[in-house]
């Protein structure tokens, strides 16, 4: 298991960057392919459960593990699924107030990658993913359109049919 951190500052209100990130449902509107993926979430608060359909990755799902509003914070964990070629991963995202229009977007966690491939490898594979999702949310909330970075290992759980 290895630690990842990624994190961006931005010339966006810590209010206006939580607003959207705080919502569970709604990371189809600023990560690659999101426009063309399906989500559905059960259940409400801390232990909601979200099914990701990700043209680029396949099937993934997510437990809320954590959430606060005051901290905007919120946490969440894979229980189904290998994006990237991750085994498991939790991750913690965080918005902190710069000033009152800029702020810091950070996304910090552990994971582990599956068996069959080089952990530093998939690590940065996340990072990059993290990297996309700041990009697409800062574009999102901004309304312009997101230049992603190129992603290692996109399609992996794809091509291996660990689409479960």
């Amino acid at each position: 298991m290895i630690d990842i951190e990624h994190k961006r500052d931005t010339d966006l209100s810590a209010d206006a960057v939580w607003a959207e990130l705080r919502h569970f449902d709604r990371v189809l509107n600023w990560v690659p392919g999101g426009a063309e993926s399906t989500i559905s979430v059960e259940g409400e608060g801390v232990g909601a459960i979200r099914d990701i359909n990700l043209v680029t990755q396949g099937y993934v799902q997510h437990r809320l593990i954590a959430f606060d509003d005051e901290k905007r914070m919120l946490s969440y964990e894979l229980t189904a699924g290998k994006p990237i070629g991750m085994q498991d991963y939790t991750v913690v995202a965080t918005v902190t107030p710069i000033d009152e229009n800029r702020c810091t977007i950070r996304w910090a966690g552990k994971m582990t990658a599956d068996g069959t491939l080089n952990e530093p490898e998939v690590g940065y594979a996340l990072e990059v993913a993290l990297g996309n999702m700041t990009t697409g949310l800062i574009g999102y909330v901004k309304g312009e359109v997101s230049d992603f970075a190129h992603q290692p290992n996109e399609n992996w759980q794809l091509q291996q049919g660990h689409n479960d």
